[in-house]
């Protein structure tokens, strides 16, 4: 049998039963006293037993407020702890909960919260209270309005989020099975959150995610990538990007890791030196600023500084374009590799905190070739992938033992990609989005076409989908191949999304690659 089918199967076994719940529960039994979740300088950590003590709390609290097993909650908050709490909260109700962003106009706020049909709005504290307040009045579905941080004066509108906590210790303690009565009703195919993407052609397009989708993309990168168990990481991009809902909450839940939250997205060199993550996902924006940090700090160091990198630099580099071209590496070179790693470079590498990195990931847009040969001459390989948030993230990844660089690698474990005759690039599998929200009602639906590869949008791409060339390289002096300007729409249909490969939006962006 095919070895990428066996893969696919096996992943789909140990993904087949599980809930976000569920995992939870697991980690609070068999890893009750490991650090789950910090704030990047402060002294707050929570084990996974407290964690989940605390979700246990406020998800009976929002039910003691209305809110109700699939039905929508709105979270307009910083990351923080609460938001991870809430969210969770909501979840273990049969909730979905939907972060949304902050720099959203009025107008924007009361669509999303009038299409999500919302029963409790979580927002952060009296200023987004304010920024509320005008549509407040023309959201009929809205039970209650929860502030995380309370008022210096009472707000006769909005429920503390102390006071929620009260109600649901309270609740708990008239009942204490019905919180592990409600989360074992879950079943994987249940909403796990909406997620609004940018709404490039018009109103923004709600998503909806299941336990299945975001337990399989786990399962598949746990697969593909080889990281420690329990693995600490950084958490600094909204939890709106479904980047970070992935990385920052279900995947972590998933392998029971350590997450730290770096609510300042200046600080998070800091954070990555504090904490040395073995995974860490950057936008291009990202590793262009480390690139060229690193380089300013070349530039003033000692010439017999220079030089030793440079050397280094030169080895490790030839290395890596063997490795991207699918060629072995001699031994005599890898020893050489590793002397330069282990003398020069990783100094180098832990000034930004990726010591310790095996898979260091990229997307959201095109990344210069020249940036990644540069951090790959660091001993750094960043690797780019290709996804939506249709596609719970990744739909194509690069991976540490298989990689082509300037592309953004194979299918992930169970996706099937196609190109299509008008040039768009089609998707389906385990990862596809079940549902969109096509509310003006509260429930989600999903588009009934059923039959092969249903369209879905329109748009094209300049590049196949599963490029047999060994040299799908891309002219860092030109617009990437593989790649238009024009931007990208996606919808799902039963399971599979239609999509072209567009430089703006798009989770990642590139051409993928096939050996």
């Amino acid at each position: 049998m095919d070895p990428a089918h066996v893969l696919a199967e096996d992943c789909a076994k140990k993904a087949a039963d599980l809930t976000v719940p569920a995992l939870l529960h697991r980690n609070a039994t068999e890893y009750a006293d490991r650090p789950a979740l910090t704030t990047l300088g402060r002294d707050d950590t929570r084990t996974w037993s407290e964690l989940r003590d605390e979700v246990a709390e406020l998800s009976a609290g929002l039910a003691e407020i209305g809110l109700e097993a699939g039905r929508h909650m709105l979270i307009m908050m910083s990351s923080r702890t609460e938001h991870w709490l809430v969210d969770l909260a909501a979840v273990h109700l049969g909730a979905v909960p939907s972060t949304i962003y902050p720099t959203l106009s009025a107008e924007q706020m009361r669509y999303l919260a009038r299409h999500s049909a919302a029963q409790v709005l979580v927002l952060e504290g009296p200023a987004e209270l304010e920024r509320w307040r005008p549509i407040l009045a023309d959201l009929p579905d809205l039970l209650r309005v929860v502030l995380v941080d309370e008022p210096a004066e009472p707000a006769g509108d909005a429920v503390p989020l102390s006071r929620v906590r009260t109600l649901g210790r309270a609740a708990r303690e008239a009942d204490p099975d019905a919180f592990e009565r409600r989360w074992r009703t879950i079943r994987p195919e249940q909403p796990v959150t909406l997620l609004y993407t940018s709404g490039t052609t018009g109103n923004p397009k709600g998503v909806v995610l299941s336990h299945h989708n975001v337990i399989y993309q786990a399962v598949a990168l746990d697969a593909m990538v080889s990281v420690p168990d329990h693995a600490p990481t950084v958490a600094y991009l909204p939890l709106a990007h479904i980047a970070e809902r992935f990385l920052g909450i279900y995947n972590p839940i998933y392998r029971a890791g350590h997450v730290t939250i770096c609510p300042d997205a200046t600080q998070l060199v800091a954070a990555l030196r504090t904490v040395g993550p073995a995974s860490f996902f950057g936008v291009p924006r990202v590793w262009e600023k480390m690139a060229a940090g690193v380089q300013a700090h070349l530039a003033t160091a000692e010439p017999a500084v220079r030089a030793a990198v440079a050397a280094a630099s030169a080895v490790t580099l030839e290395a890596y374009e063997l490795r991207a071209a699918g060629e072995p590496v001699p031994d005599e070179l890898a020893a050489r590799v590793a002397q330069a790693r282990d003398t020069v470079l990783r100094p180098l590498q832990a000034t930004l905190g990726l010591q310790n990195m095996t898979w260091p990931g990229s997307g959201a847009a095109p990344i210069p070739v020249d940036v990644l040969r540069f951090l790959a001459g660091l001993g750094v390989d960043v690797l780019e992938v290709w996804g939506l948030t249709e596609t719970t993230g990744t739909a194509t990844l690069n991976t540490p033992d298989r990689f082509r660089t300037g592309t953004v690698g194979r299918p992930n474990v169970g996706m099937e990609v196609r190109l299509a005759d008008d040039g768009e690039i089609l998707v389906r599998g385990p990862l596809v989005a079940p549902a969109t929200c096509a509310r003006t009602a509260a429930s989600s639906r999903s588009s009934t076409r059923t039959a092969g590869w249903p369209p879905a949008t329109s748009g094209r791409s300049t590049t196949t989908a599963s490029s047999p060339s060994p040299t799908a390289r891309r002219n860092s002096s030109s617009r990437p191949a593989g790649r238009t300007s024009r931007r990208r729409r996606s919808r799902t249909c039963c399971g599979r999304t239609r999509s072209s490969v567009r430089r703006s939006r798009s989770a990642t962006g590139g051409r993928t690659s096939r050996r």
